[in-house]
């Protein structure tokens, strides 16, 4: 990755739950651009930080190898 940036678009707080619809732009090395439009779900933990997070992702511009890029295990 050479760049990226990340514009929040909407987001909710209700008590420990948290949610917010984002798009993700990266720059890759060989000067290709991925976007994507991410959707995060979360539960806060007593010290404010995530304890649980699901996201799912749609792939707005890129390849089907970019797919995976912001996955990790």
């Amino acid at each position: 990755m050479a760049d990226g940036s990340v514009q929040v678009h909407d987001e909710l707080v209700d008590g420990d739950r948290y949610a917010d619809r984002h798009t993700v732009t990266v720059t890759k090395t060989d000067g290709a651009t991925v976007r994507m439009e991410v959707y995060l779900f979360a539960e806060y933990a007593p010290d404010g930080r995530f304890r649980r997070v699901e996201e799912t992702t749609l792939l707005l511009e890129g390849t089907g190898t970019d797919r995976d890029l912001g996955s990790a295990r």
